[in-house]
């Protein structure tokens, strides 16, 4: 008995501290016009965008099952400043179409004065929805493509972390010397 509960914990403790990374790149080609007379200066401005993604996720077991303990999902893009500005919609779009096939996209915890703010009958939804999620990642990268213009460097990153509160969700602009 005793032996059966020291293993419990210790396969517990091994799931804990074990979690599953993904990790997957998505590149952008600039965006050029080969038959206009002004290709020269807008391939110069348009270079290719990167965005990479990792994943993680951790599972407790307990008891014959399992569920989720935490999630998160970082975004960097990567690529020329006025590249990022030019190619704002598409960014934005791809990461909302990633976010939205995510298997957590449906556990992110909602800011709390929103959910509780539904005065219906029984528990309230602690969980955020598809728009609200979508909504935030806009304006997350909106913001952090707007703070570009600040930076100094002709290269720049933007890092956004979307974890499993989406109060907590954030994107930050970083210059690349180089």
């Amino acid at each position: 008995m005793v032996v059966n509960n020291i293993s419990i914990l210790l396969l517990t403790g091994l799931v804990l501290g074990l979690s599953i990374l993904t990790i997957s790149s998505i590149s952008f080609l600039g965006f050029t016009e080969s038959f206009s007379q002004t290709t020269e200066s807008k391939q110069s401005s348009s270079s290719p965008l990167h965005i990479t993604k990792q994943g993680s996720n951790a599972y407790v077991l307990s008891s014959g099952s399992s569920h989720i303990a935490s999630f998160g999902t970082a975004y960097n893009i990567l690529g020329s400043v006025s590249s990022i500005k030019q190619s704002q919609k598409l960014i934005t779009s791809t990461i909302i179409n990633d976010y939205d096939k995510s298997p957590f996209i449906g556990y992110v915890i909602a800011e709390k004065g929103k959910s509780e703010a539904t005065k219906s009958p029984g528990l309230a939804n602690p969980f955020a929805d598809k728009s609200t999620i979508n909504a935030k990642i806009k304006n997350e990268i909106q913001k952090s493509i707007d703070s570009t213009s600040k930076i100094k460097t002709k290269q720049a990153v933007i890092k956004c972390d979307f974890g499993m509160e989406i109060k907590r969700w954030n994107c930050s602009t970083h210059g690349i010397v180089g």
